[in-house]
């Protein structure tokens, strides 16, 4: 596939001829497709209550990489839909994904994390980074809509860049606190079952920074048409990881006395939250 930029969003210049990237498109777009579903199905039959930040956040990010994958989709194949549209319906996927991501990671800090000045703190970072980040990159992705040819495409292709690259150190931060946090709760149990759930945890997390990794590597590269599916799907695998990190947690909850501390809030956590049962989607999915 040659390189390409986002001036294909306003000049139609897909290159859809090539049989192989109709066939990259269809597949990326179907996985995409395929784990957001699942991903809203367990979202549903996972929680007690749908209420929450943490609950609104999964549902969020789910359906939005339906809606940004879709777009996509409208944009690269000829199907006389707007560019205007698609611009419009993109960002609104791409902030619900991301962002929705971010605040996914966040919110699961609660489970492990009783600093209520750090999580206020992290909050704020999502917020302003969010407002740094994706309020140039809509402007600049309307600009290049408006003028296809002109220093506006430059411009985004930049800015995206940048955007890309913020959002994946501040979800590395948060992992890292969380998987920081995780050890420190770990450690005080005096069996040895909690190592190997540490092992797996520290795992399930290495794979999402290499995820992120490949994002970043392909769309500096620089071809656009593949990153932007590759993505849905990244983060659509992300969100899967993240009921194999619950499920861990869950499996720690149910082995903790609920008198001793700090894991008697972590266990108040977890039941108040999740569907605790042998038989539950959250086990089905997250068991290894």
């Amino acid at each position: 596939m040659a390189h390409d930029d986002t001036a294909s969003i306003a000049t139609h210049k897909y290159g859809i001829a090539s049989t192989r990237r109709i066939g990259f498109f269809a597949a990326f777009s179907a996985i995409a497709w395929y784990n957001a579903i699942e991903l809203i199905i367990l979202c549903l039959v996972s929680f007690k209550r749908w209420n929450g930040t943490y609950f609104w956040s999964l549902l969020i990010a789910s359906t939005c990489i339906i809606l940004n994958c879709l777009e996509f989709i409208l944009i690269f194949f000829p199907t006389g839909v707007t560019p205007w549209l698609c611009a419009t319906f993109i960002l609104l996927g791409w902030f619900g994904m991301v962002t929705g991501q971010s605040i996914v990671l966040w919110s699961r800090l609660h489970l492990v994390l009783q600093n209520n000045k750090l999580l206020w703190v992290l909050l704020w970072v999502i917020c302003i980074d969010a407002v740094l980040l994706h309020i140039p990159t809509s402007v600049l992705l309307y600009g290049t809509v408006a003028y296809p040819t002109s220093i506006w495409v430059r411009g985004y292709n930049i800015m995206e860049r940048i955007e890309l690259v913020g959002f994946s150190l501040q979800e590395l931060i948060i992992s890292g606190i969380y998987v920081w946090e995780t050890v420190k709760l770990l450690r005080l149990r005096p069996d040895g079952r909690p190592r190997g759930v540490l092992t797996q945890l520290l795992v399930v997390n290495i794979i999402i920074v290499l995820l992120d990794i490949t994002v970043v590597f392909v769309q500096f590269v620089g071809y656009y048409t593949v990153q932007v599916m590759i993505k849905a799907v990244a983060y659509s695998i992300k969100l899967k990881l993240e009921y194999t990190i619950l499920g861990k947690l869950v499996v720690v909850s149910r082995d903790c006395d609920s008198q001793e501390l700090p894991f008697g809030a972590f266990k108040r956590s977890i039941l108040a939250t999740f569907v605790i049962a042998e038989s539950a989607p959250l086990f089905q999915v997250a068991r290894w």
